[in-house]
C-alpha cells in the first residue's frame, strides 16, 4: 500500500539512490549522460541532508516500507506569496503508478494551509507534460524551455 509522509533523515540514502537511478534511467535521454552526471552532483546523501532540512517541506512516497518518491517545497526567492515544487522523482520501475500524482496532491493539500497565491514547479523535458495533465500552466504561457532545459509551470490556488 502506498504510503506519502512527511521526509525523515533515515531514507536519505534511499533517496538519494532512488533520484540517482531516475536522472540515469530517464533524464538521460533528454540532457545525456555528462549533463546527468553533473545533475547528479547536487543528490548526494550529504547535499540531500542539507537540502532537506533547509526546505519548508519535504514528503516521501513509500510502497511496502521502501522509498518509491520524494518531493520538497521551498519559499519563492522572488516572492512571498508563492512557493516552488522542487526534487520530485520516482522510482523509475513505478512510473506510471500514480505515485508523482499522490505526491503533488500531498505538497498542494500543505500548501493550502499557507499563505500563498501559486505554486511554481521547474519541469524537466520529460516531466512537463505530466505537470500540465495535474492542471499546471506554462510562466507566461511560453511551453518552451529555459536556458537550463526547464520548462517552468504554475498553478494558482
Amino acid at each position: 500500500m502506498l504510503k506519502i509522509q512527511e521526509y525523515e533523515e533515515k531514507y536519505v540514502n534511499e533517496i538519494s539512490n532512488l533520484i540517482i537511478q531516475d536522472l540515469i534511467n530517464v533524464n538521460s535521454k533528454d540532457y545525456g549522460m555528462e549533463r546527468v552526471e553533473e545533475m547528479a552532483q547536487d543528490f548526494t546523501v550529504e547535499k540531500l541532508q542539507k537540502t532537506f532540512n533547509n526546505r519548508k517541506k519535504v514528503f516521501i512516497a513509500l510502497l511496502d516500507e521502501k522509498v518509491v518518491g520524494t518531493a520538497g517545497l521551498e519559499k519563492s526567492w522572488y516572492s512571498d506569496d508563492e512557493y516552488w515544487i522542487l526534487t520530485v522523482f520516482v522510482k523509475p520501475e513505478n512510473h506510471g503508478q500514480g505515485i508523482g500524482s499522490e505526491l503533488i496532491k500531498k505538497i498542494e493539500e500543505y500548501a493550502h494551509t499557507l499563505p500563498i497565491k501559486k505554486l511554481i514547479i521547474p519541469a524537466s523535458i520529460t516531466a512537463h507534460g505530466f505537470y500540465y495533465k495535474l492542471g499546471y500552466r506554462y510562466k507566461d504561457g511560453k511551453k518552451e524551455p529555459n536556458d537550463e532545459d526547464m520548462y517552468i509551470m504554475e498553478k494558482y490556488l
